[in-house]
Parts: structure tokens; sequence; C-alpha cells
């Protein structure tokens, strides 16, 4: 007998031996020892720090709740429509940034390739999509000094301003520190005060050393084990990108839109011209992260599409809701839509797990990071 447990002993012993060292290596990964610092202190770091170069992985994965969007990749168009991802699912975007000279940002797939391309010196920008081999070109206005200059504000200064306008709806914690990207870095956790929000917190990892910030998570009172928005880096380097990444030329046979950002806006006609409207916003409930604003003044058809999933989807698909045809139709949008929306006693309301929106039968639009129900307690009692 004693035979057995010395033959069962020995392997048991080197597992548990095992299981011990990676929890320990992998809670020293998770939370290396840095300096204590308060909130004020983290953030003035930040406000204070000079700008570096970089390039890395960006993971963002997203689930707020909605149902599967393959409907949208027609809707949004060839730039837009392999976007959908970032609504919900993962995605990886390879970032490449330097200060004085541009930024790049470039999401590829197994079939198609989205790349938008800032150039500081040439004072442009580019949006390609490869499966359309379609891109926009941004010509940025002339910058000019027509403000003089502003008020000196130190990084202290800032950081405590910024402190000061969310104290009365935020708690501010530097709850722990953790590892991203192989980057010790410390957690800033700011948390509504009013549990009426559907946030329970917003989370952002400020990197110890450079004080960027290097990740955020947005977590949802109705999603639990994870954030309903994450975007972190999963790899990173502070080498300065070559100025190579920051110059784009569209391939052969692309077909190029051209935006001057710099030429003034049409005037329109006051005769020919058709009636404008001059909607308005108010918060009529709530405040801080609970806070809902009422939207009045809406022209009445836009109003009535959005109370109807079926008529949205008929005016963003760009046709009669029968005959758009699938895949990607007003028939698929209507689904989806329609999948979203629920009747209320105020109205027709549309919900994810980090935002509402509340139309009701007289036009009116309410809207907050906030249950439906908070919503239809706002539209009656603004009757």
């Amino acid at each position: 007998m004693k035979a057995r447990l010395a033959y069962w002993a020995a392997p048991v012993g080197v597992a548990a031996a095992i299981a011990a060292m990676v929890a320990f290596s992998s809670r020293a990964v998770a939370d290396p020892a840095l300096p204590e610092l308060t909130a004020e202190q983290l953030v003035t770091n930040v406000a204070s720090a000079q700008p570096v170069a970089f390039s890395g992985t960006v993971t963002i994965a997203t689930d707020v709740g909605l149902p599967d969007l393959s409907s949208l990749q027609n809707l949004l168009g060839p730039q837009l429509g392999g976007l959908t991802s970032l609504l919900g699912g993962t995605t990886q975007v390879k970032v490449a940034v330097d200060p004085a000279t541009g930024a790049r940002a470039e999401i590829d797939s197994s079939t198609s390739a989205w790349v938008a391309v800032a150039n500081l010196a040439n004072m442009d920008g580019w949006v390609y999509a490869s499966d359309s081999n379609s891109a926009t070109h941004l010509i940025a206005p002339t910058l000019t000094d027509t403000l003089g200059d502003p008020a000196p504000m130190t990084p202290e200064d800032l950081a405590n301003r910024l402190i000061d306008t969310a104290s009365p709806s935020t708690d501010f914690t530097v709850a722990r520190t953790t590892t991203v990207a192989g980057r010790a870095a410390y957690t800033l956790v700011m948390t509504p005060k009013d549990n009426g929000s559907l946030i329970s917190s917003v989370d952002v990892m400020v990197d110890a050393t450079t004080w960027m910030p290097l990740g955020v998570e947005v977590w949802s009172t109705q999603l639990t084990g994870q954030a309903s928005l994450s975007a972190k880096f999963t790899s990173l380097s502070y080498s300065t990108p070559s100025a190579a990444l920051f110059n784009f030329t569209a391939p052969p046979g692309a077909t190029v839109d051209t935006v001057d950002l710099g030429q003034p806006a049409p005037i329109p006609d006051p005769v020919n011209s058709a009636p404008t409207y001059q909607p308005s916003a108010s918060v009529v409930a709530g405040d801080g992260w609970a806070s809902i604003v009422e939207v009045t003044g809406l022209p009445s058809d836009i109003a009535a599409a959005l109370a109807d999933p079926s008529q949205l989807a008929s005016i963003l698909g760009g046709g009669d809701v029968n005959s758009y045809g699938p895949p990607g139709g007003a028939g698929d949008l209507s689904q989806l839509f329609g999948s979203l929306a629920q009747t209320t006693s105020q109205g027709t309301a549309y919900s994810t797990y980090l935002a509402s929106v509340l139309v009701t039968p007289d036009g009116n639009v309410f809207a907050g990071a906030v249950p439906v129900s908070s919503l239809v307690s706002a539209a009656a009692a603004s009757q």
C-alpha cells in the first residue's frame, strides 16, 4: 500500500509543483510591482507625457448585444463594409504612429484589407479598401493661427480639471497593476456613482514608463465575465516606424475620390433648397453616466422611420423593403432592426448592453447609457 502511495505521490507532487509555479508566474506577470500612485498622479503623468513613436497590433473585441451584422456590409459600402466586426466580434488592427511624420492603421482579413493613412508633411490622408480597389483622398485645410495663444495650463492643472469635472458622477481609483503587450501598466478605473447606468466601469491601462494608454475596457451591467468593449495592444514596439508607412499611393486601376476639407461648404439656395430643420437636444433626466437626452424637432418622416424597423431598413437599404433583395438588402436589415426593437408604452425602443434609444409616437427621441425602462419613465414624465 505504501508503495502504491509512493508511486502516485511523485507525479501528483510534481503536478502540484508545476501548477503552483504556473499560478505564481502568471500572477507575477499579470501584477508587476510598481510604485503606488493616486488617480490624480496617474492622470497628471498621462497629461504631461511626451508623444512617442510606436507600432504594434491592437485587438478590439466587441460584444454589445447585437445580432449577426453581415446585413450591414452592403449598407456601409465597399470601404466600410468589412469593418462590421468592430461592432460585434474581434478585430486585429495594425497601427503605426510617428508624432513627427504621420499615422497608419490597417485591418487585414482573409479576403480584403482596409487601410487609413495620415501624412503630416503632406497634410493629407487616405482611406483605401482592397476588395473594391477604391480610395478616398482627404486633403487637410491649411492651418492658420486665428485663436491666439491659449492660457497656459500645466499637466497638473489639466488632470485636476478633468477629475474635478467628472468627480460629481465618477469615482476614480488606481485599482491594480497589470501587463499589456509585455509592458508594466497601471489600471485607472472610472466607476459611475449612479447605479442607473448600463456602464458599470471603464478601465484604462497606462504604460508605467511612457504613460501612454495601452488599452481600454468598457464593462456593462448586462454582461458578466468579459468587457462589452475592449481595445488593447497585444504587441507593441516603441521603435520609430519607417516613414514609408505614411506615404500612400493608390494601386493601379483604383477609383479615387478626392475630398478637400479646406473648401467651404456650398451655400444652400434659400428658395429652391429643401426645408431646413433644427432639431434640439437637452438632458431631461438623470446626470453623469445616467443622463437621458431628449431630441426634438426631427422631420416627421425620419421620426416615423426610426420608430418602424421596416421603414428604417427600407430607407437605409436604398429602396423598397420587399424588392431590394438579399443578400445584405433591406429585407435582412429589417430583420436586424426588428430583432433590436421592442414595443413599450411610450413607443419603439432599441437597446444594447451599453446604450438604449426610444422613439415616441410624437417623433421625439430619448437616448442614454441606461436601460429602456429609464427612457420610458423619462418619456412619460415629459408629457
